[in-house]
């Protein structure tokens, strides 16, 4: 996983100078910091949402769907108040990755999941990425 002050380097400075810390506005460095191919994802698009994402590790594949906000008061990342803050959150939302062994087994997984009691069904992004999820992973099996 790369460094978080290699994520964040503007705001490792401004932590290093003692300059005032505001939390990153965006959660993409940090997604991209685990350092796994981001084969599918779906943003709302909207001031406030769901992530939605699935992540391609050598064979593995994993889902990982998360909200956030538009404010450091309801955002988790813009209410970081320091890079350790921000490296604790990384590592929240990274073992919130639901890890499956094969292409297979996520789709097995993502076909049986009952996704209407999910929090996030209600949007049509949830809708249409379980759909482009289930193609591209079906795709992968062939």
């Amino acid at each position: 996983m790369k460094p978080i002050n290699e994520v964040y380097p503007e705001h490792a400075k401004d932590e290093a100078e003692g300059d005032y810390f505001y939390g990153p506005g965006s959660y993409q460095p940090l997604l991209e910091s685990f350092g796994y191919d981001i084969v599918l994802q779906v943003d709302d698009d909207d001031y406030q949402g769901d992530s939605r994402l699935i992540f391609k590790d050598d064979s593995r594949y994993g889902l990982l769907i998360f909200g956030w906000g538009s404010c450091s008061g309801c955002d988790s990342l813009q209410a970081c108040d320091s890079m350790k803050e921000i490296e604790q959150l990384r590592a929240d939302i990274h073992n919130n990755i639901i890890w499956k062994d094969s292409a297979a087994e996520l789709l097995e997984f993502t076909e049986k999941r009952d996704w209407e009691t999910q929090y996030c069904w209600h949007e049509e992004e949830t809708k249409k990425f379980v759909e482009q999820a289930k193609e591209y992973l079906k795709r992968q099996c062939k």
